[in-house]
């Protein structure tokens, strides 16, 4: 059984209130996908039904989508069988949003049906109106998945932060007001602001960009791990009956670079120096720096400002307002924006340096927020076998974007990979 070979589907079901029904008819397509900028997952499916597979209201059979009258908040429950491993949501079934789409045909019909997260739709339909006092930021948001959302905590992976602040509801989603606390949330370990909180396979992750470096990188220790997350591009597949693997572990298609280094930009965007500008209403004190934002976690080489000391190209004013959250008369300055927002600013934009799309043979192990080793060929009019590999392009990668597509014939992975830094990897290995 070959990774890019058809996938088999050992559970696909819908429920409508009672009614429970296999699909039947002919699945087209199948995409699922996960995102470290979303904090759902989502699906498609293309459907062919002959007009088979349930009885309407009269008794009379009907597809799917018009016997059930699939019209939204419908439950897809499937388990995809892969060569590596099972995508598998039995027990947590993705909510139909809508048939946007469908195709009539005398004898058929193609239908398509978006999903998303079961929690995205219990979000919605629950605003925070209560407020949360003063606290670590990864208390709140777990204290908001687990009571607020009912959401178990081995279905959770939150880096703890070591800053506090304090998190007011304004009546939005519940994954809604996470989102606004990943800008302002510093790593209990680690120096560098920024977080990404977002939904995979396994559940719930609210993790700083410096804890997902460093935990990817880690986990090449690991062989297994290693195997299943290291990939390699030739300008053709290579024959070998021999390997167990054949070509699974091979990028299938040309890589497209989307976006590369641009120095300019980069310090418009404040990737090196900036000047932070302070004002204290409380004590008029005014306040003047300019701040070195080097990283000390890069997927590649330590990062590197390529300006003078002290040349800046941006400026962050601030107009910081003691006690404005506590009742009564405070000083307390409560996360400090001016300790987050310039470094995160950095942070963000640093990993998205480089931006890589490339598609491998199907891989559910491969999840969002996951580092990945990428080997691209060396282009050389040299002896090839002397530098086999890119050594500045080939090395670690942070999976932002992933689709699982399963077809009747065929089963890929679509990757989107973040990089910071240049590796220089000096091993033909």
């Amino acid at each position: 059984m070959s990774a890019a070979g058809a996938s088999n589907y050992t559970l696909f079901q819908i429920k409508k209130k009672d009614l429970e029904v296999p699909i039947q008819g002919k699945i087209l397509n199948f995409n699922y996908y996960e995102s470290i900028y979303s904090p759902m997952v989502t699906g498609s499916i293309a459907l062919e039904d002959t007009g088979g597979s349930v009885e309407n209201d009269l008794g009379i059979l009907a597809t799917i989508k018009d016997g059930m009258k699939i019209t939204g908040f419908e439950e897809v429950s499937f388990i995809v069988t892969t060569r590596y491993g099972e995508l598998d949501f039995k027990n947590y079934p993705l909510i139909v949003t809508g048939s946007p789409a469908n195709l009539d045909e005398s004898n058929r019909q193609v239908a398509l049906l978006n999903m998303v997260s079961k929690t995205e739709i219990l979000s919605s339909s629950k605003p925070l109106s209560n407020n949360y006092p003063a606290a670590p930021i990864s208390e709140t948001v777990t204290k908001i998945l687990n009571k607020e959302l009912k959401i178990s905590k081995d279905k959770l992976d939150i880096e703890k932060t070591q800053n506090q602040d304090k998190v007011k509801g304004n009546h939005l989603g519940a994954l809604d007001c996470i989102l606004k606390m990943c800008k302002k949330s510093i790593p209990a370990e680690g120096k560098d602001p920024g977080y990404f909180f977002y939904e995979t396979q396994d559940g719930f992750n609210f993790r700083s960009i410096d804890g997902l470096i460093k935990k990817g990188i880690e986990s090449f220790d690991n062989e297994e791990y290693a195997k299943m997350h290291t990939y390699y591009y030739f300008g053709a597949l290579a024959a070998k009956l021999d390997d167990e693997y054949g070509n699974d572990f091979k990028v299938l298609t040309t890589p497209i670079v989307r976006r590369d280094e641009d120095q300019v930009k980069a310090m418009q965007q404040g990737l090196y120096c900036v000047r932070i500008c302070t004002k204290n209403s409380l004590t008029g004190e005014y306040k003047e720096e300019i701040k070195n934002l080097l990283s000390d976690t890069n997927l590649g080489e330590k990062q590197e400002k390529p300006v003078p000391n002290n040349t800046y190209l941006k400026s962050y004013v601030f107009h910081i307002s003691p006690g404005q959250d506590d009742p009564g008369v405070s000083d307390k300055i409560l996360n400090n924006p001016a300790n987050y927002i310039p470094q995160s600013n950095m942070r963000y934009s640093l990993l998205h340096s480089q931006i890589v799309q490339i598609q491998v043979p199907c891989n559910v192990q491969l999840k969002a927020g996951q580092v990945i080793k990428l080997f691209l060929e060396n282009i050389t009019q040299s002896n090839k076998n002397e530098q086999v590999y890119n050594n500045l392009r080939s090395g670690y990668y942070m999976i932002r974007d992933l689709c699982h597509s399963f077809t009747t014939t065929n089963s890929y992975t679509s990757l989107t990979l973040l990089r910071d830094t240049r590796e220089l990897y000096r091993s033909n290995k």
